[in-house]
């Protein structure tokens, strides 16, 4: 998924004027939130490590000193950091040997890259054995104000602050009991959110849905991937990625307008962060028992090729994805890149996956726009190489163009899973000059060789995040 700069001359001014009618989705906030939640704290506990915990609140209370701050604007958005991270408590969800959905419903609204309209969606609980799905609804049927994670607890300025340095004097104290005190909080937290199930909803049976499958996996696409159902389904790779990855096995995606996935800030943090937010729960069976998680394991290799460009899958006993890219004919600054991850052994998804964006050179961005395969953008929702620089930098994370090709390949990979599975399969998938097109050959293929059911592989044991 892709969108242009706002330094391409003609083509992105007029991106960037249609760009500013979607922001009232607020998805430029909410979509910074997981990485600010975790990245300014961690900044915080380095400054107060350095300068002590007075610097550390100079620096979170006056917009001048931004040293360790570098993400936040004003003073605001420091706040809200430090709202969602100290209020929420959130936890990066443990993989389970069962099948799970969302705890509560969650509410997007963005702009559609291709559409160039605002798109709404949400997520809404499913049962065991239903997989992830999509049905487009009415119009009106999704409330745009309800977006995001709702944090309704009202702070002055002084608690917000105070909310910090006090989870900056935990974490940095040596005394056992105020580290208890600060776990014991947080349990109670968690104990809370978990009492606030949402059940799934009754549905009519004649309703139209699309199945995230492979069978539905165009071959025929640019940018992004398509899933051609009763309607078609654009850029959902993002989505499914972070679903997989978090071991939402089964939830109803709702859409209103054409059946494009919001682009939000090009990366899929934004879901990482709020799931992480509400948390997963089990998904019961219509009788409200629990069903086992399962997931494939190829038991063959496979190898598909165009040109030079070429994905292969190796027998394995584990889960290991590795991506090569070489955009060096193209830019300097992305140059030639591999990142390898293997889930159960690196760093969790949420911090090392999917704060990765989408990315290009701004004259491939502008060439799209032109030709009318974008229609709509954020100018902060891509990284934009322009020759040998980053037209926006800094990146992210490093390698952050080739960890986000592993973004995508998760959510093309989700396309695997029966009804209520994980769709990643257990062995090595290496791919180089990959794309959703060659994704999804590469998905029917793996379709079509030998494989059998195991038991899904636990990415994550759960941590505070």
């Amino acid at each position: 998924m892709m969108t242009t700069h706002a330094c391409a001359p003609t083509a992105a001014a007029a991106m960037t004027r249609r760009a500013a009618s979607g922001r009232q989705a607020r998805s430029g906030a909410r979509a910074a939130r997981w990485t600010n939640a975790r990245g300014e704290r961690e900044r915080a506990l380095a400054l107060a490590g350095e300068r002590g915990a007075k610097t550390t609140a100079t620096a979170v209370g006056q917009s001048s000193d931004t040293d360790g701050y570098e993400n936040f604007e004003t003073r605001a958005d420091a706040q809200q950091a430090v709202r969602m991270a100290a209020a929420l408590n959130v936890r990066v969800p443990a993989n389970v040997g069962y099948q799970q959905t969302v705890r509560k419903s969650l509410t997007y609204s963005g702009m559609g890259l291709r559409s160039g309209e605002v798109e709404l969606m949400r997520l809404r609980p499913a049962r065991a054995g239903e997989g992830r799905y999509f049905v487009k609804v009415p119009n009106g049927t999704i409330d745009a104000s309800e977006s995001g994670v709702q944090d309704t607890t009202e702070y002055s300025e002084e608690e917000l602050e105070d909310m910090l340095l006090e989870r900056v004097r935990m974490a940095l104290s040596n005394d056992e009991e105020e580290k208890e005190k600060a776990r014991e909080e947080a349990d109670r937290v968690r104990a809370s959110v978990a009492s606030e199930i949402e059940a799934p909803g009754a549905y009519d049976a004649t309703e139209v849905r699309v199945p995230a499958s492979f069978e539905l996996a165009s071959e025929d696409v640019r940018l992004s991937s398509e899933l051609n159902g009763d309607f078609v389904v654009r850029g959902a790779e993002h989505l499914l990625s972070a679903l997989e990855a978090l071991g939402i096995d089964n939830c109803r995606i709702e859409l209103e307008g054409t059946g494009e996935i919001p682009i939000m800030d090009g990366s899929a943090s934004s879901y990482a962060y709020d799931i992480s937010s509400v948390g997963p729960t089990p998904a019961l069976s219509e009788g409200g028992a629990q069903a086992p998680r399962k997931s494939w394991k190829i038991t063959e290799n496979v190898m598909v090729q165009e040109g030079d460009a070429f994905m292969m899958f190796n027998v394995d006993d584990k889960c290991k994805l590795t991506y090569g890219i070489d955009f060096t004919y193209k830019s300097t600054a992305i140059g030639k890149q591999w990142e390898s991850w293997t889930p159960t052994e690196d760093a969790p998804y949420v911090f090392h996956i999917s704060p990765a964006r989408t990315f290009g050179t701004i004259n491939d961005f502008t060439a799209y726009f032109r030709a009318g395969y974008i229609k709509s953008g954020l100018e902060d929702c891509a990284l934009i190489a322009n020759g040998d620089q980053y037209w926006n930098a800094p990146v992210r994370v490093s390698n952050e163009p080739a960890r986000h090709k592993l973004l995508d390949l998760i959510g093309d990979l989700s396309l695997l899973a029966e009804p209520g599975m994980s769709g990643v399969p257990v062995g090595h998938v290496v791919a180089y000059k990959a794309g959703h097109k060659l994704h999804a050959k590469f998905v029917k293929a793996l379709a079509k060789a030998s494989k059998e059911q195991v038991d899904a592989e636990i990415w994550s044991e759960g941590i505070d995040a």
